[in-house]
């Protein structure tokens, strides 16, 4: 669930809780913000329409976003530059738990012959943080960095189910997206993630992509059991075997968090 600034009619900006950002830094957010999973650069008026940010202001600021190598220049565009992303690879959450699902994630990717994917809660939206595997359909994982559909894919109903608090659903109604002929409605939804919570595990039958089918499992932290993510697996409906997959998700699931353990064992010692 992406949320967009929203434009206010006396010609200041609102973020996406309707208040306008007064700091240069609230705005830089807003022109980060705006590019989307599928946008490889947007014009100065796209990111002036999509941040409500005056066009001079957007300007200045992106001619000192590409000084210090935060945006890039792509023609009259402008694109995400390298520098964030090597940021974002330092995140000391991300980091730790990538490190130790990597291992867990290339052995079940090689084992179900099926793309795997570990995502994270982020703020109100849920982030794919790494991914292993491709199937020889050419189904792939969903994409490092990317954005997943809160409603309609397994990780997405796994973290509503897990976290109410943090992703109420009165919040996520309004932008609920059919995907397919499958995908849940709002007035079933709630129903979906009581029986997700009963049962510790989350599917997602062609609500997301018609001919494929998913399944998650939560990956919780050694000490408290908070929920950190969901590790999921995609494949064709034709050849999903729900019983198998979420024994070898449940398994890499426990590999991880014991990783983990052993990580932050070896952290603390004196």
């Amino acid at each position: 669930m992406t949320t967009a600034a929203v434009p206010r009619g006396n010609g200041e900006e609102a973020g996406p809780d309707g208040r306008s950002p007064r700091s240069v830094l609230g705005k830089v957010g807003l022109i980060l913000s705006a590019f989307g999973d599928g946008d490889l650069a947007l014009s100065l008026t796209e990111l002036t329409a999509r941040t409500g940010v005056a066009k001079a202001t957007v300007h200045r600021l992106c001619q000192d976003l590409v000084a210090c190598e935060m945006l890039e220049r792509d023609g009259s565009d402008y694109r995400l530059g390298l520098l964030l992303y090597a940021i974002g690879l330092r995140a000391p959450r991300q980091r730790t738990l990538r490190h130790a699902a990597r291992p867990a994630l290339e052995n079940l990717a090689q084992a179900l012959d099926s793309p795997v994917s570990l995502s994270v809660p982020n703020g109100s939206e849920l982030l794919c943080i790494d991914n292993a595997g491709r199937h020889r359909n050419r189904a792939g994982a969903s994409i490092g960095g990317r954005l997943l559909q809160l409603h309609s894919t397994a990780p997405g109903k796994l973290t509503l189910a897990l976290l109410p608090e943090q992703y109420p659903l009165a919040r996520l109604a309004p932008h609920m997206r059919r995907m397919t002929a499958r995908t849940l409605t709002a007035d079933r939804l709630p129903g979906e993630l009581v029986r997700i919570q009963g049962q510790g595990y989350a599917t997602d039958c062609e609500e997301h992509r018609l001919g494929y089918s998913a399944v998650a499992v939560p990956v919780r932290g050694p000490r408290d059991g908070a929920y950190l993510g969901a590790l999921s697996v995609v494949a064709p409906t034709a050849r999903q075997n729900v019983p198998r997959t979420l024994a070898a998700l449940r398994t890499a699931s426990e590999a991880v968090t014991t990783r983990l353990s052993v990580i932050e064992a070896y952290r603390t010692e004196p």
